[in-house]
């Protein structure tokens, strides 16, 4: 499996400012396993819902609510 993504609160980041303050950047994850067979095996994230847990979208699915132990991002991610 590869590396849990951190997201960080605009005031913790290096310059100020965070990549997912930008609504028009979508952030796609890895799920560690599939809602439903017919689903897609990645998921954007919408929003926190709380301290671990983020409201995403899978595509042929629809939203549901991600604990960071449900998906990851690949190493090769940017």
């Amino acid at each position: 499996m590869g590396r849990y993504l951190t997201l960080v609160h605009p005031d913790q980041h290096s310059n100020g400012r965070s990549a997912y303050a930008n609504p028009s950047a979508a952030v796609w994850v890895k799920l560690a396993a599939l809602p439903n067979p017919y689903s897609h095996d990645r998921a954007m994230l919408l929003c926190r819902h709380a301290d671990d847990e983020w409201v995403a979208w899978i595509p042929d699915h629809g939203e549901v609510i991600l604990h960071r132990s449900e998906f990851f991002v690949e190493p090769d991610w940017n």
